[in-house]
Order: C-alpha cells, then sequence, then structure tokens
C-alpha cells in the first residue's frame, strides 16, 4: 500500500533568544514528504520504469506488475461491451409484434377476427417488450464486467502519487512485491520541512506564520524565507523544550535537501 510519511525537514539546537531573535548554527534540510511506494495488491513486477534521480509527475506509472491474464479478461470484457446484436434483433422483433399487434386490433375492432387472435398478439407484443428489457440489461452487465476489468487492469499500474525525484529504486522487473513491500522511494522537493526546538521561555513569542530566515550552508547558500505551520501545544518536560515546524518554498529546486543551514527567527 502507499503511506505517505512526513519526515522532519530540520533539527535545530537554539541558541538564547537575544534581542526578539533567535539563531541556530545548526539544522538540517531534508525533503518534505517521503513515499514508499507499493502496490495495492501483491504479484510479479513486469516494468519499473523510472530510476535514482528520475523526476515523476503525479498519476505517472512508475512501475506495473503482470497484466497477461488481465488483459485477456479486459479485451474480451470491451468486446462483449461493444456488441449490440442482441438489442438490435429485440428491437426488431418488437417493431414487428407492434406493427402485428396494431393490426390485430384494427381487425378485431371490425369484426375480422376472433378475441383470442388478438389476445394472442397482445402476448406475443409483451413478450418480445421482455426480451428487449432483458437484452438491454445484459448490456448494461457487459459495461458494468467492461468497468471491472479496467479496474483489475489499473490496480496492477502503479502510478506516483506526488510530484517529486525517485530518491531510491527498491525493487527490479521480474521480482515479487509483497503486500507490505516498496519499488521506489519518492520524495518531494518543494516545499522543504524545518523542524526547529525552541526553549520553553520562546514559547509565548511563536505563533502561526511567523517568519524564520533559513541559510543553506556552502557556496552559494543565499537566505531564504521560511513561515510557521505548526508548533507543539505541550512542552517536553525532559528537554523543556517544544517543536516548531516551518514550511520552507522550494519552487526553483535551488535549495539542496540534505544539506545544513542556519536558522534565525524573526
Amino acid at each position: 500500500m502507499m503511506t505517505p510519511r512526513r519526515l522532519v525537514l530540520a533539527v535545530c539546537t537554539l541558541l538564547p533568544l537575544q534581542a526578539g531573535a533567535a539563531e541556530s548554527p545548526d539544522c538540517l534540510i531534508l525533503p518534505g514528504t517521503t513515499i514508499d511506494l507499493g502496490g495495492a495488491i501483491p504479484g510479479q513486477l513486469a516494468e519499473v520504469a523510472v530510476d535514482l534521480g528520475a523526476r515523476v509527475s503525479k498519476g505517472q506509472v512508475v512501475a506495473s506488475l503482470n497484466t497477461s491474464v488481465q488483459q485477456a479478461v479486459l479485451d474480451l470484457a470491451a468486446l462483449r461491451a461493444r456488441n449490440h446484436a442482441q438489442i438490435d434483433a429485440a428491437r426488431a422483433r418488437l417493431d414487428f409484434e407492434d406493427k402485428q399487434l396494431s393490426r390485430s386490433t384494427e381487425l378485431r375492432a371490425r369484426g375480422v377476427v376472433a378475441q383470442s387472435d388478438s389476445d394472442e398478439r397482445a402476448t406475443a407484443y409483451e413478450v418480445r417488450k421482455r426480451e428487449l428489457e432483458a437484452a438491454e440489461m445484459e448490456f448494461e452487465l457487459a459495461q458494468l464486467d467492461l468497468a471491472r476489468a479496467e479496474a483489475e487492469f489499473e490496480v496492477r499500474r502503479i502510478r506516483s502519487p506526488i510530484d517529486g525525484i525517485i530518491a531510491e529504486r527498491h525493487l527490479d522487473p521480474g521480482e515479487y512485491l509483497r503486500d507490505d513491500g516498496k519499488i521506489v522511494t519518492i520524495v518531494s522537493l518543494d516545499p522543504l520541512r524545518v523542524d526547529v526546538f525552541l526553549p520553553q521561555a520562546a514559547y509565548p513569542e511563536i505563533h502561526l506564520g511567523q517568519l524564520a530566515e533559513i541559510t543553506p550552508e556552502g557556496p552559494g547558500g543565499a537566505p531564504a524565507s521560511a513561515h510557521v505551520t505548526a508548533f507543539d501545544q505541550t512542552i517536553d518536560a525532559a528537554s523543556a523544550t517544544f517543536r516548531v515546524r516551518l514550511e520552507l518554498p522550494n519552487p526553483d529546486r535551488r535549495i539542496i535537501a540534505g544539506t545544513r543551514c542556519n536558522a534565525r527567527f524573526q
């Protein structure tokens, strides 16, 4: 099963608050979301279409199980779903009986035919009407069978649930995907996230939407703004700290996940 897991993007040890700001010389930038992508059902992998470092889009097929049996079932269901022959035949018989019934009713009104003959024609018409209804029901069932065959085929095509990057490939074509198995690990790089642990004395100063300046280490590490999206509602008694979570936009992928940084709260 596909189980998205939010990762901590930065763990920071903060210096004491000074002049209304807090700085951390040690933080780590990590992907915003990490997904170990598996499948809805187990089976033998026929294809893994991506490899390490590949970009994937939401909905893109990244792997597929063996679908030879399901393809045959789908082809048969599609053929049956296109077959109008029974409906056409039943409608033609009904049209014929309708004309016969109209003629018999007219002749009966003129006293040319007996009542029993007219009743026989009316019964035949009702029978043909039920035959048409049965043919239409069979056609609807064929549509449902086609939808089911398409679903059984589609469930064997594993799609990416997010826009991201392949961080790791765990299985190759021909290997067996188990119920709890994973094929690839996908990470999202926009936005990134930062988790900061602050001393309890700073609790009254933190609020949602508050800005912090994140400066990645290394050459060209330009500062970028992140904002608070959540924070703990309780203080950890053992460390006398609480956690603040920030979101760090990265639309141009300029900030590399996995690098250390400096964090300064406004």
